[in-house]
């Protein structure tokens, strides 16, 4: 492809001219994070750089070349390394917009090792592509505090002169966070509107196994983005001064400029309640500090990460990994409860009480609490305007965690459906809660509502809004519960019974048919099942669409394992198949219950026009089930009649030859020269078909 795209640009590009690509660095700063940090899982920007094509003829790029550098091992901290095209330009990794160029790597093959990214990419006269840098960090080995990793552009394959900027200075790195500590930051918010009013506790609880005798801690940093939230970068957005609190009765005097992970920040001293110049030494585990402040901003869980310097002690001297701060506090909390998915049918009403969809927490903390109502919006690919009968909020009164008719507490109005497809309905009523009281809230529904869901559709709730005293909610909107997924019926089908040989105008004992093959209906769904067709596929060098007079279906309501008087019609069908090799459905409603076996016959009458030798094979192909069905594991083609010499007297006697030895059992076969009374246009075309069977090797 190389020379064929070099060869193409060389029409509009003299050689003369010698152009070529230029690279140089993006702008960016440099990134402090923790050691095992993935991005969210996406990958993380750890450089950029920009080519650039500054003439007046396009060129293509090959591949780029990527070296690290630093005191990181770039083999063993990466888990997976990679470039990307900043599709809008923008400097930020985006991964549902930026383009992947080139392949992935796990890690480079050595430390300070090179990759080389290979993929095709025209550049018009004058046009810049920016580059993204994209790590993970959680390798086979977890970096050290402070190692460092950069990257330079050691070299590009395009098409014109020799490139310029190659290889280029080290990238904007990262330096990593991973020295544990034991320190744990709890803080309470309280205030209707800003500013709020903030509680700090700095507890020494050793979480992590940590803490020695005699460590000595100075400085924290505050942050006031998402502790590892989308979009967000680890120590963005940071507190900078002691204007931005909340940090407490610390005042300008007492802050001091420390280092996380190689950057330098502006933090508060970590001091005793007599001593504000005097670094904090927990004497044991339980020891804590606290202090209060206000901010305008409200910061709520998982919206405060923070940091601290080791000063001496036992263990290494550096920064703790960056954490998250724990709300705590006067204020009402929901979370989603955990659970399976539920797996109801799709007339599922539970036994008219209603079935458990999903459930939520509402928590209390260090005060009493009155929570009067709740917003719950729905999600999922359901129509929730239409596939519920009932959608009911209760109290789980015994606390179990399961739906118990007429033991748990309803809990505001019964709806009917919600207002629209993903709408929101709101439950008002009271529960009191105590102190660090939970209790938990049922979603309960019915379906069979107007339009039934269907096979696969899913169904999920959040909750989007409460009201109860105080004004500090927090976990809203909530993750939204597992829900369910609408589940059909699963049948297995199967074909069993022998070969039988049969006249060619066969009529079963007693002129009552052949049983000719058994078809064996399983439901192995959680669900009963409806189906309302069976259709029959047909094979085999008979010709199915002539050699019946009728074809008939029965089910062995006797259960006597075999075809008799006693079995129950399911359908019949005179004309026989659609066509040679043909379908045949048979229409009449039935039913499985959950684990129930249907044992089903086919029963042919044969009209003498078949040949010695000719075999008809049979399988089900479809089976008419409501409510769409978990790919039902369908009957095999088997063989089940073969054409033998005789007659049957019982039968059809064509041309009025007839004899055979009779009796219940076809033993005998077709009159001698019986093909010889069709018309010869008829015996021609059967003639031409049967040979053709016969080149083909189908049955």
């Amino acid at each position: 492809m190389r020379p064929l795209i070099a060869i193409l640009l060389s029409l509009v590009c003299p050689p003369a001219l010698a152009t070529a690509l230029s690279v140089s660095l993006g702008t960016g700063t440099f990134l402090a994070v923790p050691h095992n940090y993935t991005g969210n899982g996406a990958g993380f920007r750890m450089g950029s750089f920009d080519i650039h094509n500054p003439h007046s003829a396009g060129l293509v790029l090959f591949d780029v070349t990527l070296t690290a550098i630093g005191s990181g091992d770039d083999s063993t901290a990466l888990s997976e390394i990679g470039l990307f095209l900043d599709f809008n330009g923008n400097g930020t990794f985006e991964p549902s917009v930026d383009s992947r160029y080139g392949q992935t790597f796990t890690a480079y093959p050595v430390d300070n090792g090179s990759l080389t990214f290979t993929e095709s990419a025209v550049f018009a006269p004058g046009e810049t592509k920016r580059f993204l840098i994209v790590g993970k960090m959680n390798g086979v080995v977890l970096p050290k505090y402070q190692h460092g990793f950069r990257t330079i552009v050691s070299s590009i394959s395009a098409t014109g002169g020799a490139p310029t900027g190659v290889p280029t200075n080290f990238n904007e790195g990262i330096a990593v966070i991973n020295h544990p500590t034991p320190l744990r930051l709890e803080y309470d918010v309280t205030g209707s509107g800003p500013p709020y009013t903030y509680s700090f506790r700095l507890v020494l609880d050793n979480h992590d196994g940590s803490w020695a005798a005699g460590q000595e801690w100075s400085s924290i940093v505050f942050g006031q983005a998402a502790f590892e939230a989308g979009g967000t970068t680890p120590f963005a957005g940071w507190v900078g001064n002691a204007a931005s609190l909340p940090v407490g009765p610390f005042t300008i005097f007492s802050w001091a400029t420390m280092s996380v992970g190689g950057v330098s920040y502006n933090g508060p001293g970590l001091v005793d309640n007599f001593s504000p110049i005097e670094d904090w030494i927990p004497a044991g585990v339980g020891d804590s500090l606290t202090w209060s402040g206000t901010c305008d901003v409200f910061l709520d869980e998982g919206q405060m990460a923070w940091s601290t310097f080791r000063m001496a002690g036992p263990s290494v001297q550096g920064s703790a990994v960056i954490e998250p701060a724990h709300r705590v506090g006067d204020y009402i909390r929901v979370v989603a409860a955990p659970a399976a998915v539920a797996r109801p049918g799709p007339l599922e009403t539970g036994s008219g009480n209603g079935f458990l969809l999903g459930a939520f927490d509402v928590i209390a903390h260090s005060n009493a609490a009155t929570f009067s109502g709740l917003t719950l919006a729905a999600l999922g690919s359901c129509d929730d305007s239409s596939a519920f009968s009932e959608v009911r909020l209760y109290v789980d009164t015994n606390g179990n965690g399961a739906f118990d008719p007429g033991v748990d507490t309803p809990f505001g109005a019964a709806y009917t459906a919600f207002p629209a497809d993903n709408g929101s309905l709101t439950f008002n009523d009271t529960l009191n809660f105590a102190i660090n009281e939970t209790k938990r809230l049922l979603v309960v529904c019915k379906l069979n509502g107007a339009v039934p869901a269907s096979y696969g559709q899913t169904f999920q709730a959040r909750v989007t809004a409460i009201n109860a005293t105080g004004q500090n909610h927090s976990g809203l909107p909530t993750a939204a519960v597992a829900g369910l997924r609408i589940h059909a019926p699963a049948i297995t089908v199967t074909t069993t019974g022998a070969n039988r040989s049969a006249f060619a105008n066969g009529q079963g004992p007693g002129g009552l048919g052949l049983g000719v093959a058994e078809f064996l209906l399983h439901n192995t769904g959680v669900n009963g099942a409806n189906f309302g067709s069976i259709t029959l596929a047909a094979g085999g060098s008979l010709f199915d669409h002539l050699a019946f007079s009728q074809v008939a279906l029965y089910e062995d309501s006797n259960n006597s394992f075999q075809f008799d008087v006693g079995d129950t019609l399911y359908g019949t069908a005179a004309a026989g198949f659609s066509g040679d090799d043909g379908n045949l459905t048979f229409t009449q409603a039935g039913t499985l219950a959950q684990g129930q076996w249907r044992r089903y016959f086919l029963v042919v009458k044969l009209n003498g026009t078949a040949t010695v030798g000719d075999d008809f094979w049979v399988r089900v192909a479809s089976l008419g089930l409501t409510g769409g069905t978990e790919a039902p594991s369908l009957g095999t083609l088997e063989q089940a009649l073969t054409i033998i010499p005789g007659s049957d007297p019982t039968g059809p006697d064509p041309g009025g030859t007839g004899g055979g030895s009779g009796g219940n059992k076809d033993s005998g076969g077709c009159i001698a020269g019986a093909a010889n009374l069709l018309p010869l246009p008829i015996l021609l075309a059967l003639t031409r078909r049967r040979r053709a069977k016969a080149v083909s090797g189908k049955p």
